[in-house]
């Protein structure tokens, strides 16, 4: 999976911060006032890929923190292999443990192709590019009205309890899916932005893409 992908995907779980359902709201304005109210949360997740036929591709799981009002997340894979994928707002940094080495990039050259960057951005007015439906009890559906870009036929969910996010999917145009499942949930007001702060391993590789 691209890390493209997986930050968006992973983005995905900050629209979840926001717990209480709006009545008498259409799915897309409940969903615009959960985004509006985002600030942060810490959790553990596990995410499972799948093939087109519903065939487990792969599993990883671990820990992450985002933060919405500062744009800023940290996502620590514990298995089945470690990395980190981490931003402080502006660069984001990628370290595989397995190969030593740290790629570096810019907000700007990471795909937009998803609704997930309108919590990012901490831009409501975004959602109108989608249509929005309920596709369940506390399931919000996505989808961009006109497909374009990397995100052409790709679908999203987003699944919520009482107290917030409970999981994420991303679906692209070939079937292939991409869940996570959080769980040990805490929702924080607001997150110290030194704990988005990239350390660089000593004598690690640095492939700068910014």
């Amino acid at each position: 999976m691209s890390v493209s992908g997986k930050i968006c995907a992973l983005a995905a779980l900050l629209a979840g911060l926001a717990s209480c359902p709006a009545l008498g709201k259409t799915p897309a304005q409940e969903l615009g006032d959960r985004v509006s109210r985002l600030h942060g949360i810490t959790a553990s997740f596990v995410q499972r890929v799948y093939d087109e036929d519903g065939l487990e591709l792969e599993k990883s799981s671990g820990s992450f923190k985002l933060n919405s009002d500062t744009s800023s997340f940290y996502i620590d894979t514990q298995k089945p292999e470690k990395s980190l994928l981490t931003c402080n707002g502006r660069d984001i940094y990628h370290y595989e443990e397995a190969v030593d080495q740290v790629t570096i990039y810019g907000m700007d050259s990471i795909s937009r192709a998803s609704p997930f960057w309108i919590v990012l951005e901490h831009d409501a007015g975004s959602l109108d590019r989608y249509s929005i439906t309920r596709a369940g009890k506390g399931v919000f559906h996505l989808k961009e009205k006109e497909p374009s870009g990397d995100g052409q036929g790709a679908e999203y969910f987003l699944s919520f309890d009482d107290q917030g996010l409970t999981g994420a999917e991303m679906k692209d145009q070939n079937g292939q899916k991409v869940v996570y499942e959080l769980s040990d949930r805490q929702f924080i007001r607001t997150i110290p932005s030194v704990e988005f702060v990239f350390l660089m391993p000593n004598g690690a590789a640095v492939d700068d893409r910014r």
